[in-house]
């Protein structure tokens, strides 16, 4: 049972240590993200796919990232001058 135990462990390190997110991936969620929002305020999808991307470029330049190698956290002002942060783990972001 130990060495189950063990070998599930490392296997989970390894797994988050290969899936630690970028700061590409955490600019693909802002965008995400910010095109949920915007779809949620407005009805013109074009509008969304002009909007969204600078959004999210706009916001990662106030960007502060500390990477831990089996993760990383990630802080951002957003628009109303708020601080965010997200734990990036296995290629998926949790907001703190």
């Amino acid at each position: 049972m130990k060495k189950l135990f063990w070998l599930v462990l490392i296997i989970g390190l390894v797994g988050a240590f290969m899936t630690n997110p970028n700061k590409d991936d955490f600019q693909d969620f802002l965008t995400l993200q910010y095109t949920k929002e915007l779809k949620n305020m407005s009805d013109n999808e074009s509008l969304l796919s002009l909007l969204a991307s600078p959004a999210a470029f706009i916001s990662s330049l106030s960007l502060k990232t500390e990477d831990y190698k089996l993760c990383s956290t990630y802080t951002i002002t957003n628009f109303k001058g708020e601080e965010e942060k997200y734990l990036g783990v296995y290629k998926t972001f949790i907001k703190l």
